[in-house]
This record gives C-alpha cells, structure tokens and sequence, in this order.
C-alpha cells in the first residue's frame, strides 16, 4: 500500500518541490496552497486544494484521506516580508500578526488537527520547515520571520518528546539560502545581493528547492525511523561558520 501525504505551501518553492519528490516516490498526495491557481508543474494524480491555512476548517484537508489515516504531514507554508519585517523594537504588529498566524500557529493547528489520522497511519512522521534564520542572528533582522522559525524549531523538539512514545516522529528541516519564489525577486532585484550570498556559503552557490525536498523525504521515510528531535540544517555549510 502506498502511503500518503498532506504537503502545506505546495503553490511553489519547497512545499511543491516536496509534493513532486513523495509523488515521484509513490505516495499519494494531498496539496496545499493559499493559491487560488494549481501548479502546472503538479502531476495530475496530486490533488490539490486552495485553502487559507489561517481561517479556513483545516479538517478539509484530511477529508481526501477517506479511510481515516495518513503517513506523513509536511509543514512548508510560510511568509516573509522582507520590505516590512524588521527589529522587533519597532515592530509592525500587522506582519508579526500575519507572520506567526501563518509560520507558527497555522503549523501547531494542522498538526493538531491530523495527529488523530497520522496515530493511524503507518508512516507517523511530521517534517516542519524552520529556517537556520530561526537557529541564529542575522545582519539585517526579520524578527517575527526568526522569532515564528525559531518557534517551529522549539516546538518540533517538544512535539516529538510528547509524541515519541507513540512511534510519531517529529523533524524540522533548516534551509539556508533557496532559490525559491519568496526571494528570486530580492535577487533579481539586486544581483550583487546574490552575489555576496554565495561568496559567503562554503558552497559557493545557493541552495535548490528540490535539495530541501530530498532531505524531507528522507526525514518522513522509514530510513530515519529513529530520527526524532532533528533540526536537519541545509544550508550549504552557511551555519557552521564564525563571522
């Protein structure tokens, strides 16, 4: 029997290239978006339902599991407002609203919600995408994009202490620097900005969002059947480094 997934943020960037990687592995999979519009990119075995993480019923989205269970749930939905975030001394309440409404609480309410069909289900493995913006300082500050990231690294290592005893696995996975929809334009915008970005990664490149997709799958899958607590950072050795 094939398993099944439940992927957040699935309108690009991560969320979908992980929606691709376990489709391409076999699961069936439900995908998530606040998009109005289906990726072309998705196969059409991939359902996909546009649906606002932050007020709409989250139990639709276990609706499509009709016997009840499912395998793995994958936490990608997330938002930056790279113009507007900054030092939370001179906070703008809106965009922490937002910002925690969608990167944190949105994640501890779904997860919540599927934890009855992910007891049911054979995989039993919840993979949360933080960022290593939520493991460290940054030059310029986006606190409430840190402080939710930061929250989603916390909150995974507890989840998985609670719910070890059940054999449910929880993960956080910490990208550095992706290419991904949220910040092509800042580097369209500004090329030297990826330029400095690169020179600065051990790697000397930026980061894919399949690369991140990889390191999902193999956190959901049997392979890490003891891997529990985990903050898998992904960042092309950004992180290691002392500036």
């Amino acid at each position: 029997m094939s398993r099944t997934a439940l992927v957040t943020g699935a309108g690009g960037g991560i969320g979908l290239a992980t929606a691709l990687r376990l489709a391409a592995d076999g699961c069936r999979v439900v995908a998530t978006d606040i998009k109005t519009s289906r990726p072309a990119e998705l196969p059409d075995e991939v359902q996909y339902i546009p649906f606002d993480l932050r007020s709409g019923d989250l139990n639709q989205l276990l609706v499509p599991f009709d016997d009840g269970s499912l395998d793995y749930l994958v936490n990608a939905a997330g938002v930056a407002f790279f113009d507007r975030d900054g030092s939370a001394l001179e906070a703008d309440e809106s965009v922490w609203d937002v910002t925690l409404g969608v990167n944190l609480h949105a994640t501890r309410a779904l997860i919540a919600a599927a934890l009855p069909a992910i007891r049911k289900g054979q995989g039993r493995s919840i993979v949360n995408v933080a960022s290593i913006a939520g493991t460290r300082g940054m030059d310029s500050p986006l606190d409430a994009y840190q402080v939710s990231k930061a929250a989603i690294v916390s909150l995974s290592r507890s989840l998985a202490l609670q719910l070890g005893p059940e054999n449910i696995r929880c993960n956080t996975v910490c990208p550095g620097s992706i290419l991904t929809p949220m910040i092509e334009h800042l580097y369209v915008e500004d090329p030297s900005r990826r330029t400095n970005m690169e020179e600065r990664t051990p790697m000397r490149r930026l980061g894919f969002p399949d690369e991140i997709a990889a390191a999902i799958a193999f956190l959901l899958s049997d392979q890490a059947s003891f891997v529990t607590a985990t903050d898998l950072v992904v960042d092309g050795g950004w992180s290691a480094q002392v500036k």
